[in-house]
């Protein structure tokens, strides 16, 4: 089985190669299919199409996590579902099955400001066809379109009291993530190190200076961005 190229690690994954290019011009298309698609559906096709997102989104973390286990390449260092992105699609048929405000709103605001960030400069090692570039980008973009989706489709819109309790929850978090960082020697949430790939945090500092300048004015900006046609 290893020897199929779906199951290889040996293509490296280029940023701003062919293979993201065609993945961020699907990625357009297949938003303005969503929203172009949901102002002539039903309001119960628009909750069976969210809901199939949320499952895909889920079915991609547990289908990739069965493959590493089974390849033998599962590693609690890397592989824990301790990333916001792969843990909001995870949960994200419990959180969002039926789309409600006081989960929609945080999930919203770290994935347009994280998640979206991680589609224009990828943390991805292995290049298509490998299964890690599917789950990649089924993750990642799935999230964004499933937040447009509710959002456009259940008026469901962020405010800034959810600013305020989006970046509490996130600081929460953090500071769980430290000790767990610490005792498996990891990295989950690049608060150890930054990304190999380039990514906007190169331009913060060294460590644990990019964390302070992440933590206070651009999380904060990153966080407001989304809100501003709203509020």
């Amino acid at each position: 089985m290893t020897n199929l190229v779906f199951f290889s690690n040996e293509i490296p994954f280029i940023a701003y190669g062919d293979s993201h290019l065609v993945v961020m011009f699907f990625s357009l298309l297949l938003l303005a299919l969503i929203l172009t698609a949901s102002k002539k559906l039903s309001s119960e096709k628009n909750l069976l199409i969210s809901r199939c997102l949320t499952l895909i989104l889920a079915l991609s973390v547990v289908v990739y996590t069965i493959f590493e286990l089974a390849l033998g390449r599962f590693s609690i260092v890397e592989d824990l579902p301790l990333s916001l992105c792969n843990l909001f699609a995870l949960v994200a048929p419990f959180t969002l099955w039926n789309p409600k405000q006081k989960y929609f709103e945080p999930i919203y605001f770290l994935v347009m400001a994280g998640t979206f960030q991680a589609i224009v400069t990828p943390d991805l090692y292995y290049d298509y066809p490998a299964y890690e570039f599917f789950k990649y980008w089924i993750t990642h973009v799935g999230l964004v379109l499933l937040m447009i989706h509710c959002m456009v489709c259940f008026a469901l819109y962020p405010t800034a009291m959810g600013i305020v309790k989006t970046f509490g929850w996130l600081n929460v978090y953090v500071v769980m993530l430290f000790p767990i960082n610490h005792l498996l020697d990891a990295n989950y949430f690049y608060l150890i190190a930054k990304p190999i790939n380039p990514s906007i945090l190169d331009f913060f500092g060294p460590w644990p200076v990019y964390i302070l300048v992440a933590e206070i004015p651009v999380s904060y900006t990153h966080l407001t961005l989304p809100t501003t046609p709203y509020v």
